[in-house]
């Protein structure tokens, strides 16, 4: 089994971080797999106008059927609406509202990727993804970590119980958003040991063969400096 986190970001090419989610699909189905592509807005309506974009763009880099799980705030995922999923990808919205709508189906999810399924989650879907989401907020005990506009509507910045896939705090558009300095400054604060920054256009890979980078970008990660209170910083390169 493989969790791909994805930073967020869009590009023409996307065969060197998405398309490895798909290749993974399509080796476990023997083909054209079916992805199922999770999608959270405040409306059906304004969801829809996504849905095209992620049909494309999935079937471009080689899956079969891709079917749309439209979420909203009245609606939330269903164990069945994953039923024959050969790969599961959760999009990019506004993280709050993709956690509360997708942690219903938790144990679900957890199961497919236990038994093989492929998980690719997109900005939000993979902030959601760890055994912490992190799901938002630009300041900490009232200082500034992060611009304003990277705090998803929430204040302070906040953490809750995640799908379980990885043992991670995930943050994500890091290079693009400048959002590695929130990443430090949740573990400076002891809010978690470790949290990792994913730039846009690349892939943090957790599998069976460790931690691989793909894509364009990097991956930063900030980690508690052994008794002290000082974060180490490090990055990874595809």
């Amino acid at each position: 089994m493989s969790i791909h986190l994805l930073g967020g970001g869009w590009a023409d090419d996307e065969s060197r971080w998405t398309g490895r989610f798909v290749a993974e699909a399509r080796e476990r189905a023997e083909g054209a797999p079916v992805i199922v592509c999770v999608l959270w807005a405040k409306t059906e309506s304004e969801g829809a106008g996504w849905h095209d974009d992620y049909v494309d763009d999935l079937t471009k880099l080689g899956a079969g059927e891709v079917r749309i799980v439209q979420l909203s705030p009245e609606r939330q995922l269903q164990p069945t609406d994953l039923g024959n999923a050969e790969g599961i990808f959760v999009g990019g919205g506004l993280t709050p509202g993709y956690h509360a709508a997708i942690m219903p189906a938790a144990d679900t999810i957890r199961g497919l990727v236990a038994s093989g399924v492929p998980y690719a989650g997109f900005s939000a879907g993979a902030m959601i993804a760890g055994d912490v989401a992190l799901l938002g907020g630009w300041r900490i005990g009232g200082v500034p970590v992060c611009a304003e506009t990277s705090g998803e509507g929430l204040d302070e910045v906040t953490l809750d119980a995640g799908l379980g896939l990885v043992d991670l705090v995930v943050d994500v558009h890091a290079a693009q958003y400048g959002t590695l300095s929130r990443a430090v400054a949740i573990v400076h604060a002891g809010l978690a040991e470790r949290v990792v920054a994913i730039d846009e256009n690349t892939s943090l890979i957790v599998g069976s063969g460790g931690l691989q980078v793909a894509g364009d970008g990097s991956v930063w990660t900030a980690d508690r400096a052994g008794d002290s209170d000082r974060v180490a910083v490090g990055v990874l390169a595809a």
